[in-house]
Order: C-alpha cells, then structure tokens, then sequence
C-alpha cells in the first residue's frame, strides 16, 4: 500500500461498509508479495490480537490492539477478511440504531 496512513484510510473507510477488509484482501493478493511478508503480516497480527487480550484485564486499549491485529491479519487471510467486515456491518448497524434511538428521543 502506497501513500501516507492517513491516504490509507481515507481510501479505506471510502470503501463501501461490509465489504471493505476483503477489498483491501483482494488488493493485496493482486500485488503478489513474497511470503517473508505474508507470514511478518500475520505473525504481527496474532501478537497484537494476543496482546490485546492481555490488555482486556489490564490497563489498555485491548479491544482496538485485538481489531488491529485482526486488521492486519486479514490483509493475508481471506476468512479473517469476510469476518471482520461482517463485524464492520454488525457494528454500523448498531450504531445507526442508536443514533436514530437518540434522535427519537432529543425531538420533542
């Protein structure tokens, strides 16, 4: 991936809900990098994802360190991909339901 972090995501978060982690898998597969990169990819991902499991019961962000780990996991992983954009969809769901709650419950 080329560009700055921030090129990264804007490129990314474009990408439509549910289907942006398995855009950004096929992106990489047609790129054909070496497996020196694959297994450091996916060696990185599941030591973050261990971490933040240690960090769910002390102090730290565990929730994002295990999403990133996944995130960089799934680059390399087509399973972990379709997973993590099912999630993405479970979650903008969510939170459209709350924010729409919230309106409902601000209008007089």
């Amino acid at each position: 991936m080329s560009g700055s972090l921030g090129d990264q995501w804007r490129a990314f978060a474009a990408q439509p809900c549910g289907r942006r982690f398995q855009m950004r898998y096929r992106k990489q597969r047609e790129k054909r990098t070496g497996l020196a990169r694959k297994i450091m990819f996916m060696s990185i991902g599941v030591v973050l994802m261990l971490t933040g499991m240690v960090m769910l019961v002390l102090p730290g962000p565990g929730v994002l360190v295990m999403i990133a780990g996944a995130a960089l996991f799934a680059e390399e992983s087509k399973f972990t991909a379709v997973a993590l954009d099912r999630f993405d969809l479970w979650v903008t769901r969510r939170v459209m339901r709350w924010r729409a709650w919230r309106a409902a419950r601000r209008s007089p």
